[in-house]
């Protein structure tokens, strides 16, 4: 394909700017380095440990701590103490219909039985 005119003109132009050369021969200028405009989104590995940085779980974490290793439904969540120490108390419904409870560590999210 003979390529004549204006369409000649086009395709060196593309050329050009596939490799990288202005229009007037010259290398176009570098932008600056990229700079993201918000904080990164926390992955869902990531947001486990985050009560652990922030200080306390708050009733909600419980329940969604538990959900995510249990599973089912979340009945009821209550603020008590066990063995000196703040847990709250979880108490779900498995997707067999047995239910279950569960303490949560309000300090650090950990789940104890």
């Amino acid at each position: 394909m003979k390529l004549t005119g204006k369409s000649k003109s086009i395709a060196t132009l593309l050329a050009l700017a596939l490799c990288g050369v202005g229009a007037a021969g010259v290398a176009p200028v570098q932008a600056a380095a990229w700079q993201p405009l918000m904080e990164p989104v926390r992955t869902a590995a990531l947001q486990r440990w985050a009560p652990a940085q922030r200080g306390e779980v708050s009733r909600d974490e419980a329940a969604a701590i538990v959900k995510r290793r249990f599973g089912g439904k979340i009945l009821a969540v209550s603020a008590v103490e066990k063995n000196g120490r703040p847990m709250y108390r979880v108490k779900g419904l498995s997707d067999k219909s047995q239910v279950y409870v569960v303490y949560v560590d309000k300090r650090n999210g950990r789940i104890v039985r």
